[in-house]
């Protein structure tokens, strides 16, 4: 029975729970409270550096509380996101304290900027929501439409030192197939082993690719042939467990 990996679900948008709105009000307050305090007070410019760097923190704050469960946090919006949101807010709290619009076409080219950083930050974390659900219906299709092909070992690159907590490493192989009267051109793969196993010149494989992309291969050699040990018992030995 062929095994077949379960597809997780289309990955979803995560939605602004409570804890998101708790810290979207907050950043919002701060960067409105403070864009107000600076153009108000406009003249005190560390006041305005202070500000603007609380507001920046608390935006940055809720672009990574991205909390989907209690054991996974992902980030909402990325950096960009962020920092065009408080400038956006701080702007507009800036203009009211100055009683002056001359403020808010830095809001306007903000709120323009972060139509598009927003959405390019939901492509990507949807992206990445996705791609356990693409793994598995490409490891579905390529279990049931894998074409097989036989080869050979022709070529051993250096094994990499670095070994994973399995005990496995990897190197490349250059391997011709052998299913066929030319055999075709050697080609190159991608191969992963115990350490207690390398690959040896001259061992037999299997190599499977999907017909629409024959670059992508996977190679599994065979297991390696057990010597013929002589059989040089006595004839007078006793079988074991006789005794």
């Amino acid at each position: 029975m062929d095994y077949e990996p379960s597809i997780p679900p289309a990955g979803k948008w995560p939605r602004l729970f409570w804890p998101r709105w708790v810290i979207l009000a907050i950043a919002l307050a701060v960067g409105l409270g403070g864009g107000w305090l600076t153009g108000a007070n406009h003249r005190q410019q560390w006041a305005a550096l202070v500000m603007a760097a609380a507001t920046y923190g608390v935006f940055m704050f809720l672009a990574m509380a991205g909390l989907d469960t209690l054991e996974h946090i992902h980030p909402v919006f990325g950096p960009w996101t962020a920092t065009l949101a408080a400038a956006i807010t701080m702007s507009v709290g800036r203009a009211v304290g100055m009683a002056d619009i001359r403020p808010l076409p830095v809001a306007v080219a903000a709120a323009v900027g972060v139509v598009f950083t927003a959405r390019k930050d939901r492509k990507r974390r949807l992206f990445s929501l996705n791609q356990p659900r693409e793994r598995a219906l490409h490891q579905r299709r390529f279990a049931a439409e894998a074409v097989s092909r036989r080869a050979v070992v022709v070529g051993i690159s250096k094994t990499l030192d670095e070994i994973d907590n399995w005990g496995r490493t990897a190197t490349t192989l250059t391997l011709r197939y052998t299913d066929t009267a030319d055999g075709g051109p050697d080609f190159r793969a991608r191969y992963e082993f115990p350490v207690h196993l390398p690959p040896r010149l001259g061992a037999k494989a299997t190599v499977r690719y999907l017909e629409d992309n024959p670059s992508d291969r996977r190679v599994s050699l065979d297991p390696p042939e057990l010597p013929d040990l002589p059989d040089d018992t006595p004839q007078d030995t006793p079988p074991r467990g006789s005794r």
